[in-house]
């Protein structure tokens, strides 16, 4: 019995120890000090700028309307000459006239209703005003046209909402009248320009003449410019700012700075940077400021 004794309280001995061991590593008070470290060390979201194509696009969710009258304007400064009478009915292709040795076509079918005279013209001047007999839907496309070429052509696509489509405009032309009247009689009370505003720039979607629509129906209309095929991008959600000029969060070691870019165009998910980085750099996925705590 006395050699089984100190066994025993050995053998308790090293149970409590082990017990005591297992608690030990079982304890909470570990684990959140565990978290915040792994919380801690979690790097930022970001993303790389790359090299890709773009093709630049406004999209916008309008009104089906009876298209108003609109007007052509010189592509560039020069002297205009009409082939064309007031009151004519001309066919999209139409020769209207010419601005040095331009011409000046018919985007579509339509009565022509007022005529420039001749004479040596500035660029941007409305030349003809044209009804055209069908519907057409209204975009703002400051954005758009603001960082693109003056010169590029545009297209567009349009959904009515329930009813047929998507479907390709007719033409994209300007959005009201902008050509003087012919006689100084019908000038009083003229006061509207081919662009709206100063600051907003519209544009029609003329619909073909087959498509069904009535005013007052819902519409989703798509203007796109042409495809750039080699620029740096990144998506917008990293940009701060859409026009012009913006903001993105550069990673520097493991800081972000806030860095002032030069923005181009964008076709709704990425945007073309111009100027403030350089191809593979890395910037926060979150546009700076947009969200509290976000890296500057």
């Amino acid at each position: 019995m006395n050699a089984i004794a100190p066994f025993k309280c050995l053998l308790a001995c090293v149970t409590a120890t082990t017990m005591c061991a297992m608690m030990t590593a079982c304890s909470p008070s570990r684990t959140p000090s565990s978290d915040a470290s792994s919380t801690a060390k979690r790097p930022a979201s970001t993303v790389e700028v790359r090299r890709g194509g773009i093709t630049p696009l406004s999209s916008s969710s309008t009104g089906v309307q009876v298209a108003p009258v609109f007007s052509l304007t010189t592509p560039a400064k020069g002297w205009f000459h009409s082939t064309t009478d007031q009151g004519a009915y001309v066919h999209a292709g139409d020769v209207l006239g010419t601005v040095g040795d331009q011409q000046v076509t018919a985007p579509v079918d339509g009565v022509i209703e007022t005529v420039a005279q001749a004479n040596d013209m500035a660029a941007d001047y409305p030349l003809f005003s044209i009804r055209y007999g069908g519907m057409s839907a209204s975009v703002d496309a400051t954005a758009l046209l603001a960082t693109i070429d003056p010169d590029q052509p545009l297209t567009g696509r349009f959904q009515i909402t329930d009813a047929q489509g998507p479907t390709d405009c007719a033409a994209v032309v300007n959005d009201g009248v902008a050509t003087p009247p012919s006689s100084a009689e019908d000038t009083a009370g003229s006061a509207t320009t081919a662009h709206g505003t100063e600051s907003t720039r519209t544009l029609q979607c003329l619909f073909p003449k087959d498509v069904q629509a009535r005013p007052g129906q819902n519409a989703t209309v798509v203007l796109t410019a042409t495809a750039v095929e080699d620029a740096l991008i990144l998506p917008v959600t990293a940009v701060a700012g859409r026009l012009a000029s913006g903001q993105v969060s550069r990673r520097d070691g493991d800081s972000f700075a806030t860095v002032n870019v030069k923005l181009g165009a964008s076709d709704g998910t990425s945007i073309i940077i111009l100027d403030g980085l350089e191809e593979g750099d890395m910037v926060s996925a979150t546009a700076p400021n947009l969200t509290p705590g976000a890296q500057s």
